[in-house]
């Protein structure tokens, strides 16, 4: 990942503390370490600030707005990515309008009204949102905007063993909702009308997956988008910044990369390989792509980027309370308090680093110990938070687990499906302040009678 100024967090996170924090705020509970995180960010935006000579980077409010997270990046320099109004609202709060950028495939038109009016980079998804951008203008709403395009290349950004899975997401590079094909002309086309329509035309986007993990494909991908926009430059248009978005792959969580050909092995019985811990190389990375844009003549631009989980994901860790255990004949499950109605990207098969608390003592994991399925408690086959998880063979009711790496996709992706939204406590050395509480009944039926 980074060379941190700190060390890997929650390492120091002992039986006393985790104890206290449950006791007093209750399961399940995100517990976040804000001092890792401004460390996380002063580290990556030394890296990205020392490679480009006109550097900009956007906190990705999808990933986790939580407000005490949002103003800690922004104290240290970072803009805002926002997909919604809602999140535009709360970044208009928390720093400068200048700094924001309106992403995501639905902008209504009071959203984009606000935006063009306060001066926020929108950028183009959809030929309706200019369409409604012109018919604001005509009506006398607003007077100009500052627009932005997003572009698709198309391009695998992931490797595998398996090739029916690179295969079957090279297609979907290939279809993807978001952007605007690079290879057959519809990326040209919709620049083209941008510039027709005297807005100002300033940015190109490029955001092209999540957990990236192979800095080499992550720039094979981007070296169609530097061809396009040296093509717009060259032909007039005035684009002042590329923005390669984020997805930027965290160590210590791997997804599972298997297609068809791995579910017909595990079929016949087979076991299969474990997805190799990966971890993205981002001095390699900004090295290759200022590189690139010395050689296509783009060395002036702002070069932004908009990084949620590789900044986030760390810096909270999910304490979760053992339910109980399931022990039959060919599966034994462990069944926590969390699901995937507060961890949702589990479902993509991530694995995660687990430890096991009981009456203030760490538990042990071996070699020998079972492999288990940890479930949660929803209502449904699918909520599985990890499949093959090795677990103390002594775990039982009432014990406490933590799972690292749950900073990314939780507070902001939460829903109340069977169970209500976890709180978020702050590390803090004591018993932790509460920086999310958690939901109530209330919240849920706030309109019924």
């Amino acid at each position: 990942m980074l060379a941190l100024t700190s060390p890997e967090p929650f390492t120091d996170l002992g039986a006393e503390e985790i104890e206290a924090l449950a006791e007093r705020h209750g399961t399940p509970l995100f517990v976040y370490d804000d001092a890792y995180f401004r460390a996380s960010v002063s580290a990556f935006l030394k890296t990205w600030q020392s490679a480009f000579a006109h550097p900009k980077a956007y906190l990705s409010y999808k990933t986790n707005y939580m407000p005490a997270l949002c103003r800690s990046a922004h104290a240290l320099g970072m803009g805002a990515d926002v997909v919604s109004g809602f999140e535009m609202e709360h970044a208009l709060r928390l720093c400068a309008a200048r700094d924001i950028v309106f992403n995501g495939p639905l902008k209504r038109a009071g959203e984009l009204e606000r935006a063009a009016r306060d001066g926020i980079t929108i950028n183009i998804d959809l030929a309706e949102e200019l369409e409604t951008l012109e018919a604001l203008r005509s009506s006398g709403r607003i007077t100009t905007a500052r627009l932005g395009l997003r572009v698709n290349p198309g391009l695998p950004v992931f490797a595998a063993r398996d090739r029916s899975f690179v295969q079957a997401h090279a297609a979907k590079q290939r279809s993807a909702k978001f952007g605007w094909p690079l290879d057959d002309g519809l990326a040209g086309h919709m620049a083209e009308r941008i510039s027709a329509s005297g807005f100002s035309f300033e940015t190109v986007h490029a955001h092209l997956n999540s957990q990236i993990t192979d800095a080499t494909l992550f720039l094979a991908a981007l070296d169609p988008v530097l061809g396009f926009v040296a093509g717009l430059r060259a032909s007039g248009t005035q684009i002042r910044e590329l923005n390669v978005g984020g997805g930027f792959g965290v160590p210590g969580m791997q997804r599972s990369k298997h297609g068809w050909w791995s579910a017909l092995k595990a079929t016949m019985g087979e076991r299969l390989e474990d997805t190799p811990d990966e971890t993205f190389d981002m001095a390699a990375f900004t090295r290759g792509l200022a590189r690139r844009l010395r050689e296509h003549g783009l060395d002036d631009l702002c070069i932004g980027c908009e990084p949620g989980r590789y900044l986030m994901s760390a810096g909270m860790v999910l304490v979760a309370r053992v339910a109980g255990l399931k022990v039959l004949p060919e599966k034994q499950w462990v069944v926590i308090d969390a699901g995937l109605n507060i961890l949702p990207t589990a479902a993509f098969g991530e694995r995660r680093r687990l430890r096991f608390f009981r009456a203030g003592e760490e538990l042990p994991v071996r070699d020998d110990d079972p492999d288990c399925t940890i479930g949660g408690p929803l209502c449904f086959e699918g909520d599985i938070v990890m499949d093959h998880a090795r677990v103390p063979a002594s775990l039982a009711a009432g014990d406490l687990v933590v799972l690292s790496d749950a900073g990314a996709y939780t507070v902001s992706r939460s829903t109340n499906f069977n169970q209500l939204r976890a709180a978020v406590a702050m590390r803090d050395g004591r018993d932790g302040t509460l920086v999310w509480r958690r939901e109530t009944y209330d919240d849920v039926f706030c309109f019924s009678d």
